[in-house]
């Protein structure tokens, strides 16, 4: 398994990169809108296939890039649904 975690100093906020070593492919947990460039260059060093941009949660912090990936790379786009119950 690849994994890199990485920081947005801006927002305090942590990004992760997962991938396979096999298949090279990848998903991207809770993108920063601002650092979606470093994100697709650190994909395209380690020779990833991105096929999945998650977001873990609703960022109140920061600006999501998932959204941004889908559109730069043509991967799915995954979120959370959860929500506290009454």
């Amino acid at each position: 398994m690849i994994f890199q975690q990485l920081f947005d100093t801006t927002s305090s906020t942590y990004t992760y990169v997962l991938a396979d070593e096999d298949t090279r492919k990848a998903v991207v947990i809770d993108s920063v809108f601002e650092q979606m460039n470093r994100d697709l260059a650190l994909l395209r060093e380690l020779d990833l296939k991105l096929l999945y941009a998650m977001d873990t949660h609703c960022h109140a912090d920061h600006v999501t890039g998932a959204w941004l990936m889908k559109q730069k790379t043509g991967c799915g786009f995954w979120r959370s649904l959860w929500r506290k119950r009454a």
